[in-house]
């Protein structure tokens, strides 16, 4: 997952260029948000699925990443308890950033178009 904050875009419901917040998961945009009027446009239909999917991979490919390091490191490997103590608030930071993008555009109401 990656939040890239300072994108320079064209909103779409604005029509400002400005900066925009972009939420990447799986390598994949899945959001985006403009910093001027705060619209948010979602790119997939769930994001939390897609955020569970991302972080099923990741923890996939964890055995692999940390058997690497300890071969190519291993004075690495005096890290990793507090590595492991750490990974919760992360993950924590992860789902408050995915929550406030669907909660974002939640609160948007759309435009009534007379």
């Amino acid at each position: 997952m990656k939040v890239e904050r300072h994108a320079i875009l064209t909103c779409s419901a604005c029509g400002v260029e400005g900066q925009h917040e972009l939420l990447y998961l799986s390598k994949h945009l899945s959001a985006s948000r403009c910093a001027n009027c705060g619209e948010t446009q979602i790119y997939s239909g769930d994001i939390y699925a897609e955020y569970a999917r991302d972080l099923a991979e990741r923890t996939g490919r964890l055995p692999v990443r940390f058997f690497g390091e300890a071969l190519h490191h291993p004075v690495g490997l005096a890290s990793w308890p507090f590595k492991a103590l750490r990974k919760p608030y992360g993950l924590l930071r992860e789902i408050v950033q995915v929550s406030d993008f669907e909660h974002s555009r939640r609160r948007r109401t759309p435009a009534r178009r007379d």
